[in-house]
């Protein structure tokens, strides 16, 4: 009896701190990150790829500031090793008239009185999941190859140091394995 007792009292306390655990995991929470900057004469293009702590997960910001932000919002063409969204638009403007976008590939959810419910996205956020169903989340599977274009009203604006081809983006994960996650 004594022993089924203690047993009880060790499974119940291993099962609340795997809840506390799982609790204070965020699955939005970025366990890496890498930031690529293209200048050149037309203005400047920044790129964030984020791994995130929810293990397949990522995000990416990309931020515009080129000539084509007197058209108005700015379009672009991306593509996330072999999968392509042909038309894109920037979502938010910054205080400098840059334009921004973050593409995540995953809706978070929160728990909201045991109810698990869709968290309220930010104005300049997509949630896209097909995007990033080719890019490897951990090094041993390669590398996360991104490229983009961006147009307005008929004008396109490339990488000026590379004849206005596309914005090339290669980076490899630093992430191993599990001990990023748990």
């Amino acid at each position: 009896m004594k022993k089924s007792i203690a047993l009880l009292i060790l499974t119940a306390l291993v099962f609340i701190n795997i809840n506390q655990v799982g609790a204070a995991m965020k699955d939005t929470d970025v366990i890496f990150s890498e930031v690529k900057q293209f200048v050149d004469a037309d203005g400047k293009v920044e790129v964030k790829l984020d791994w995130l702590r929810r293990p397949g997960e990522m995000a990416l910001t990309v931020t515009y500031y080129g000539y084509l932000i007197q058209e108005g919002m700015v379009n672009f063409y991306i593509n996330v090793n072999g999968e392509t969204r042909e038309f894109l638009t920037m979502k938010k403007e910054l205080h400098n008239r840059a334009q921004q976008i973050k593409i995540i590939s995953f809706h978070p959810t929160t728990n909201d009185n045991g109810v698990n419910r869709l968290t309220k996205l930010r104005k300049d956020t997509v949630v896209d999941s097909l995007l990033f169903k080719n890019a490897p989340y951990y090094s041993c599977f390669g590398d996360v190859n991104i490229s983009f274009i961006f147009f307005a009203n008929g004008r396109w604006d490339g990488d000026g140091t590379k004849n206005n081809e596309n914005y090339n983006f290669i980076v490899k994960s630093k992430i191993e394995g599990e001990a990023f996650h748990f």
